[in-house]
C-alpha cells in the first residue's frame, strides 16, 4: 500500500536520536539510535523492540543505522555487564529476551566486518555471562527476573502498575505485595508486560522463550567461533546441547506436545498455551512440530498470531488473547519458515499485513498492538500509541519478502 510506505519514508528518520552525554536518567549513546516512536511516549532506546525495527531499517535501506543501533547495544552490555531493559536508568534493573546475538549475527551477514564481530563476541560473552550468573535456577535453565533489592515505594509503585493493569487486583499482604512486585519485573524483563503466562509466580517459571533464545545464543556464538577461528566451537556446542537436554527433560510437555513455561517450584507447567512455545522452531531447536501446527491454529486470530490461546485467565491484561502484536507475528513467521511450511508462513504474513493496511486506511497511524478479533486499535493496560518501531519494522520486511 503506497500510502503506508510513504507515511513510513517520512517518518522512520524521526525516530532517530543522538544523545552521546547522559541527560537526566536517559544515558547516552555514542551513535544515533532508533526509538519505537516518533514523539511522545517510548522516547528512548529499546531492548528486544530495536531486533523488529532493524527489520524494517534493512528493508528500507537504511543498514547503517541499524549497525549503529547495535554498535550503541553493544555499548551499553561492555559498560554495564548486560544490556538493560532501555538507556534510561530506572531500566538497570532489568534486561530483556537476549535477541542481542541475532542483531549482531544481521549486521555481520550485511557488512562482512571480521574485526567488528571479534570485538561483538567479545562483548556477546559479557551478555551470556550475566545470564548465566543473574537468571539461572538450580535446575540449570533460565528465568526472567530483578537484579536489584526493592526498597517499599518500589515494591508500592510496582504494584500499583499491576493494578492498574490487571484491572483493579491488589494485597495488603506484604508477601504477596513483594510476589506481584517481583513478578511485574518479571513481566517487564520478558517484554510481555503485562500477560498470564507465569500468573503471580514470575520469578519461579523457567520461560520456554528466553531458554529458546539462549540455545539460538550458544548455537550461534558456535558459528561466530567457527568463522573467527578462537577454538572455542566445542564449547558452545556443548552448551547448547546441555540446554536441550534440559529443555526436553523439563519445558517438553508430552500431551500438548509443546515446550512450556515450567513453574520450577511448584513442578509444573503453567496452563497458557501461547505463542511463547513457538520459539524452539524460531531457533531451529525443535524436533517434533506436530505440537506447534496445532498450537498455530489455536492462536490464529482473523487478523494474525495472538499472543495465546484463548482461555478464561484470571485477568484480561495484553499479552493475552486477542491481542496481536509484531514481535509474535515475527517470530510465528520465521519459525515455520525454518521448518519449510511455507503455507502457513505465508498466511501468517497475509493476515497481518492485511490488518496493517486495515488499521491504516481506517486511522492513518501505525499502532503499537491490535485487537485480532476486531482488526482495531487494542488499548488494554494503557492508551495504545502512534507506532514505527516494530509494527514499520515486521511490516516492511512482510512486503519485501511478499515483493510488494
Amino acid at each position: 500500500m503506497e500510502k503506508i510506505n510513504q507515511y513510513i519514508d517520512g517518518n522512520f528518520k524521526k525516530t532517530i536520536r543522538f544523545t552521546p552525554e547522559d541527560k537526566g536518567d536517559l544515558i547516552g549513546l555514542p551513535y544515533p539510535y532508533t526509538v519505537p516512536c516518533t514523539e511522545k511516549m517510548f522516547r528512548c532506546m529499546y531492548y528486544w523492540d530495536t531486533y523488529f525495527t532493524n527489520l524494517g531499517l534493512y528493508a528500507k535501506g537504511m543498514a547503517v543505522q541499524a549497525r549503529y543501533n547495535v554498535n550503541d547495544m553493544l555499548y551499553l552490555v561492555d559498560k554495564y555487564g548486560f544490556m538493560p531493559n532501555g538507556n534510561r536508568t530506572i531500566y538497570l534493573n532489568r534486561s530483556q529476551p537476549p535477541f542481542l546475538y541475532l542483531m549482531v549475527k544481521d549486521v555481520y551477514n550485511y557488512f562482512k566486518d571480521g574485526e567488528w564481530l571479534n570485538k561483538a563476541y567479545k562483548t556477546l560473552c559479557r551478555e551470556y555471562e550475566f545470564w548465566s550468573k543473574e537468571r539461572r535456577a538450580d535446575n540449570g535453565l533460565n528465568y526472567y527476573g530483578s537484579h536489584r533489592d526493592m526498597p517499599a515505594e518500589t515494591v508500592n509503585e510496582y504494584n500499583n502498575a499491576f493494578r492498574e493493569r490487571s484491572g483493579g487486583f491488589c494485597s495488603d499482604e506484604t508477601g504477596m505485595r513483594l510476589r506481584i512486585a517481583k513478578t511485574f519485573l518479571t513481566f517487564c524483563e520478558s517484554g510481555w508486560d503485562c500477560c498470564s503466562r507465569f500468573g503471580l509466580d514470575g520469578e519461579n517459571y523457567n520461560p520456554v522463550d528466553l531458554n529458546s533464545l539462549l540455545y539460538g545464543f550458544e548455537d550461534t556464538m558456535c558459528i561466530f567461533s567457527g568463522i573467527l577461528k578462537n577454538g572455542e566451537e566445542e564449547i558452545w556446542a556443548d552448551r547448547a546441547k546441555a540446554r536441550k537436554d534440559r529443555m526436553k527433560r523439563l519445558l517438553w510437555n508430552e500431551k500438548e506436545r509443546l515446550y512450556m513455561d515450567w513453574n520450577f517450584r511448584e513442578n509444573q507447567h503453567s496452563r497458557v498455551r501461547s505463542a511463547a512455545s513457538l520459539y524452539p522452531m524460531f531457533v531451529s531447536m525443535a524436533d517434533d512440530v506436530a505440537g506447534e501446527k496445532k498450537l498455530l491454529r489455536d492462536l490464529m486470530t482473523i487478523y494474525g498470531v495472538a499472543c495465546s490461546a484463548k482461555d478464561n485467565y484470571r485477568f484480561n491484561l495484553q499479552w493475552d488473547y486477542p491481542n496481536v502484536w509484531a514481535p509474535i507475528q515475527y517470530v510465528a513467521f520465521r519459525a515455520f519458515r525454518n521448518y519449510s511450511l511455507d503455507d502457513e508462513a505465508e498466511e501468517i504474513m497475509r493476515r497481518y499485513t492485511g490488518l496493517i493496511e486495515k488499521g491504516f486506511e481506517e486511522t492513518g497511524n501505525l499502532w503499537e498492538k491490535y485487537d485480532g478479533i476486531t482488526g482495531g486499535v487494542a488499548e488494554q493496560d494503557y492508551a495504545a500509541p502512534t507506532m514505527m518501531g516494530w509494527t514499520a519494522g515486521v511490516y516492511l520486511h512482510f512486503k519485501k519478502r511478499m515483493n510488494c
